[in-house]
């Protein structure tokens, strides 16, 4: 006999996989049965209500969509009433209790294409949050590979970026709007976004580079000075990782005495005076706590809100320019040519060194590399007067000679430059020459293979 099919389970479809959705299938019968028995409640319960006056029934059942409502508000600011605009709805929402606690807040953002500039880090900004609007000064940040949050200065051109901002409390996955209310004629979004994270305790940090100078050098040790400026700076850095300009790694170790920044420090080679010694640090980046909501209702319609500036807004205004910081600017570069002592190899060394590969005290001396000390610097060359004579007639065959080169050069030169000049118009008379000839033998020849062509089908059409 045919087997039995297995019963479905509870609560689930009694239908094969593949087979059509018919009105007979068991789950969907006692679901529409479900659905009618709730219907059926609701409307009994809406009846039992009929008999009661509207205020117990709106306290049970809640006030109807489309109901005529008084509210309450209060503490309300008086310019709200002052100003208020009949002809411009007011639109009434409520918060939750954790959605009022403000803190740091952790978003990816990118700057909108049609921004013409970036935007600058502790700039204030204008974020739009679902129902919420609100001024706060956001801090961009990268995420290195090794997980450090790298401070930026601006946002990048073409690429994301993290933020984060003081405000409210947002879930993640909130849609960010972030525009500049500025009252030049530009595209007033700036960057759009959205919420990563609420970050409790965020580190942004940035680059720290100091530099110092040895003033007294020993073996593999050196004090170090201009890097500090007291004992207690040190006493933070005990231990950190140091590098010469050259690239002899050291270690900070302790301070000195005298309480003016300067330092013990180890090398694993022996430093130069001369030598600029550095320590790359990371330093925590301060992050602003402005919440500045935009109160608009607050004022007559049309004539803005009270909002904070940017420091660029400011300047232009009062007609400023902006701060030059004089560390900053490009300075001349005068180095000083350092100048090396020659290299002395010890008695007992050369001793020991093979003769290749020993100084030669009778090596050949230039005339710029005389000793003082040599016969040859100090004897006075006295000439006779036919020696004189002499002298002068040969610098004088020298002179002609050299000038009848250089006329003869001068002449080859023009000549040479002539004949390229004939060269070059034979060569494009030539070159025109032969390209009149391949044309006309590829014409002849493209005329050859159609007559070949027209030969072969018409031996094919009498076949």
């Amino acid at each position: 006999g045919e087997e039995a099919e297995p019963e479905a389970p509870a609560g689930a479809s009694a239908l094969r996989p593949g087979q059509e959705l018919f009105a007979e299938d068991p789950w969907i019968v006692e679901q529409r049965r479900l659905q009618s028995e709730q219907r059926r409640l609701n409307k009994e319960f809406a009846d039992s209500l009929e008999t009661l006056d509207p205020e117990a029934r709106a306290a049970i059942q809640g006030y109807a969509p489309g109901t005529y409502v008084r509210v309450v508000l209060t503490q309300v600011p008086c310019e709200l009433p002052k100003h208020f605009e009949p002809r411009f709805p007011l639109l009434l929402g409520g918060l939750q209790a954790g959605e009022e606690r403000l803190g740091l807040v952790s978003m990816r953002v990118k700057k909108h294409r049609w921004h013409k500039k970036v935007l600058k880090s502790a700039d204030p900004l204008t974020l739009s949050i679902g129902w919420r609007r609100f001024q706060s000064l956001p801090l961009y940040y990268v995420q290195d590979p090794n997980l450090r949050l790298r401070h930026i200065k601006y946002t990048p051109e073409h690429m994301h970026c993290m933020a984060v901002f003081h405000g409210p409390a947002t879930p993640p996955s909130t849609g960010v709007l972030a525009f500049q209310a500025d009252a030049r004629r530009t595209f007033r979004i700036s960057a759009t976004g959205v919420v990563l994270e609420l970050a409790a305790n965020l580190k942004v940090v940035k680059k720290l580079k100091l530099v110092g100078a040895p003033f007294k050098v020993f073996k593999n040790t050196a004090f170090v000075k201009d890097m500090f400026t007291s004992a207690l700076e040190v006493a933070k850095f005990e231990g950190a990782a140091i590098r010469t300009v050259s690239g002899v790694r050291g270690q900070v170790k302790r301070a000195l005495k005298a309480n003016d920044g300067s330092f013990r420090a180890t090398f694993e080679d022996k430093l130069l005076r001369s030598d600029l010694i550095l320590l790359k640090a990371w330093v925590p980046v301060p992050q602003p706590t402005l919440y500045n909501p935009i109160c608009n209702l607050l004022v007559p319609h049309g004539k803005g809100y009270a909002r904070m500036r940017s420091a660029a807004e400011v300047r232009a205004e009062l007609g400023v320019a902006p701060p030059v910081a004089k560390d900053s600017l490009y300075k001349p570069v005068e180095r000083v040519t350092r100048r090396f002592n020659k290299l002395a190899v010890p008695k007992a060394l050369q001793a020991a060194l093979p003769f290749k590969s020993k100084p030669k005290q009778d090596a050949k001396l230039g005339k710029k590399r005389l000793k003082k000390s040599s016969h040859k610097a100090v004897r006075a060359v006295v000439a006779e007067p036919e020696e004189r004579a002499a002298g002068i007639f040969m610098q004088q065959l020298h002179t002609m000679y050299n000038e009848r080169e250089r006329k003869r050069k001068r002449a080859a030169d023009t000549r040479r430059a002539a004949h390229d000049k004939v060269a070059a118009r034979e060569q494009a008379a030539k070159d025109a020459a032969n390209k009149q000839v391949r044309k006309k033998h590829h014409v002849k020849q493209g005329l050859a293979e159609k007559r070949q062509a027209r030969a072969g089908d018409k031996h094919g059409d009498d076949d």
